[in-house]
């Protein structure tokens, strides 16, 4: 039978073995717990995303090299020529569209495997992004809807000789210079916003 004092060494032999178990149990939990994790389908898709995002920017940015000129040939009188450049533009934008099919879904890829982003800041900070280069989608619909009502405005005024002094076409080309500008911010503060998620998950 054990003496009280066996009976005591034993107890406070069991205490420590429990305390120190529980310290591990916790040392383990809080690493596992706060180490930064990036699902591989958010990985990938964010990589198709940058590139593709990127293009329709460049692309944008032609569209205002572009629209300067329109603008020039019109308060020239040029309707011929402006009209020829809306439709280079045109074709531009399919171009755009096209990407902006293959950004949705990458961006959807994203959308959906954010979730499984750890610390909850990183996961933050890919929504917002995500976000903003829905916000561009948006943005690049608005702008083909101009385009299309300035290729309709350039039509009439070189089919019927609408009077010259129309500010139609370059109220138009004011606000497709606003979109062009706004799709431009949106992509970079989509990369700003990457840039932030790199430092916190340590890439």
């Amino acid at each position: 039978m054990l003496s009280q004092s066996a009976k005591s060494e034993k107890n406070i032999h069991l205490i420590i073995l429990l305390v120190s178990a529980s310290a591990l149990t916790f040392l383990v939990v809080y690493f596992f717990a706060s180490k930064p994790y990036v699902p591989e389908l958010f990985v990938q898709a964010r990589q198709n995303s940058l590139i593709v995002a990127g293009d329709i920017a460049s692309l944008t940015g032609q569209s205002l090299a572009s629209l300067e000129e329109i603008s020039k040939a019109d308060n020239e009188y040029k309707f011929r020529s402006a009209l020829a450049l809306v439709k280079e533009e045109v074709g531009r934008l399919k171009d755009a569209r096209v990407k902006a099919i293959d950004l949705t879904k990458n961006l959807d890829l994203m959308a959906r495997s954010a979730s499984g982003i750890k610390p909850k800041t990183a996961r933050d900070l890919a929504i917002e992004a995500i976000s903003h280069e829905i916000s561009l989608m948006s943005r690049l619909i608005v702008y083909n809807d101009m385009l299309s009502g300035l290729l309709q405005t350039l039509e009439l005024k070189f089919s019927k000789d609408v009077a010259y002094d129309t500010k139609d076409v370059q109220n138009i080309i004011a606000n497709l210079n606003y979109e062009a500008r706004e799709i431009s911010n949106l992509n970079n503060l989509f990369n700003e916003k990457m840039r932030e998620f790199d430092e916190v998950v340590g890439k």
